[in-house]
């Protein structure tokens, strides 16, 4: 749901949607991550960025191979 309201604010707000989409992924990543004085913190960011760069090279490679 969050995501698709911040695509829609995207696409017919696009001027004050930078600013706006800034602010909802610091809100949520505050909400989502331990204290910035836990120890694993760090250890989490790192683990979700991971993750996306698979799923981000699972998906350009899928791409690549249908052409």
């Amino acid at each position: 749901m969050l995501l698709s309201a911040l695509r829609d604010w995207t696409r017919d707000s696009p001027t004050t949607a930078a600013p706006g989409l800034a602010r909802s992924i610091i809100r949520f990543t505050v909400n989502v991550i331990p204290d910035p004085d836990h120890a694993a913190t760090a250890e989490t960011l790192e683990a979700m960025r991971n993750e996306r760069l698979v799923l981000a090279h699972a998906v350009h490679s899928a791409v690549a191979a249908r052409r």
